[in-house]
């Protein structure tokens, strides 16, 4: 059986308490030595790992996994990847429909093994527990919303301003690592309507994110 081609992706951000390049290429050099992974290492300067955006490297290896030019992700460490569970799920979500196998070392996540497909169920079992606290949170929020607010909120979904505190909830979310994706989701699936009524996409998030 020809070895895993696995793509080891390595992020290294500007901040001075991130972890280095060379601590991360150690742990994916010694775990491919392990498994007999066939192991191509890709670094990328990035700061954020909020998102794809601005990470081309790591767009070119998706791109390579989808089109099974690769087998495997692998990064050391789940923020290299991305510093939300609820964004880690949905990975592992794509990776399930797309059929490649992805590796987080800390978390000992591991798709192509029994064992670490439990832990990825695991990861996603919390992933939820996440969206449901966002959720209480907003209804939280909107139980403190002035009842003038509200009622604009619930007439209909139909109000053609968007109201502060739905607006304040966005910037929220995002300061809490979530992609725009992940919000808009998450914004959907809580009930908060747009200005128009309709579903919250990634460009309507990107919208008020950039009125600030």
């Amino acid at each position: 059986m020809d070895a895993p081609r696995v793509i080891g992706y390595v992020r290294v951000s500007t901040s001075k308490q991130d972890i280095g390049p060379e601590v991360q290429i150690d742990a994916l050099t010694a775990e491919a030595t392990r498994r007999g992974w066939n192991l191509e290492l890709r670094r990328e300067d990035a700061a954020s790992g909020k998102s794809l955006k601005g990470r081309p490297i790591l767009a070119a290896a998706l791109a390579d996994l989808k089109a099974g030019r690769a087998d495997v992700l692998a990064v050391s460490k789940l923020d290299r990847l991305s510093r939300s569970v609820a964004d880690f799920s949905r990975w592992l979500e794509d990776s399930e429909a797309q059929r490649w196998g992805i590796a987080c070392l800390d978390l000992g996540v591991d798709t192509t093994t029994i064992t670490g497909r439990a832990m990825a169920q695991v990861t996603v079992t919390f992933a939820e527990m996440e969206r449901r606290r966002i959720s209480e949170r907003t209804k939280e929020a909107m139980a403190k919303m002035p009842k003038s607010s509200r009622d604009r909120m619930r007439d209909g979904g139909r109000q053609r301003v968007l109201p502060p505190e739905a607006a304040a909830r966005v910037r929220e979310l995002r300061a809490e690592g979530m992609t725009l994706a992940g919000i808009a989701e998450a914004l959907t699936v809580e009930g908060v309507p747009t200005a128009t009524g309709g579903k919250w996409w990634p460009s309507t998030v990107r919208q008020i994110l950039t009125r600030d």
